[in-house]
């Protein structure tokens, strides 16, 4: 292969990483403002990082690309395929951490969850739900969860007073 013929192959494979994002974007986010709704949506499900459900979802295809390597060439999905599909995991991924280094920062009203916090709490940071109050302690998602688990902690257990 040539040097230009390679260029042309790389600008085909750009658009097609492309095309496979959008798609991706329409059948798995379910959220045009995020484009790592499906992550978030599936780390706070886990209780783990949206990273990791990333890269567990690339590791599919990374088995797929292994094994076609080692010469099982017939699979139910083609092998370009799984390499395009890693391009894109690859790019999420960089937008991720791009994103978490504060490069990108989200939209004021990009964030759902945080949204609603922020309109029912009151001013001491409680959130009226059905006569009950529950405290957020001024922790609020803005669309990541795994930020405010690490930050609140979990449930506290209330201290003992003694007993009558």
């Amino acid at each position: 292969m040539t040097h230009k013929e390679m260029h042309k192959l790389m600008d085909a494979i750009i658009k097609e990483v492309t095309l496979t994002r959008d798609q991706g974007q329409k059948e798995y986010a379910h959220d045009e403002k995020d484009v790592f709704a499906n992550f978030n949506r599936v780390a706070n499900l886990l209780e783990e990082d949206r990273k990791k459900v990333l890269m567990t979802y690339m590791l599919k295809h990374i088995d797929g690309i292994a094994a076609y390597v080692k010469g099982h060439k017939s699979q139910r999905e083609d092998v370009t395929g799984r390499i395009t599909d890693c391009m894109v995991y690859l790019m999420l991924l960089w937008g991720m951490i791009e994103e978490e280094n504060g490069l990108f920062t989200r939209e004021e009203g990009n964030a759902p969850l945080h949204d609603v916090l922020e309109e029912l709490s009151d001013l001491h940071g409680y959130v009226s739900v059905d006569r009950g109050h529950s405290q957020t302690n001024g922790v609020h998602a803005k669309g990541d969860m795994q930020k405010v688990r690490k930050t609140r902690g979990g449930v506290k257990k209330p201290k003992e007073v003694g007993t009558t």
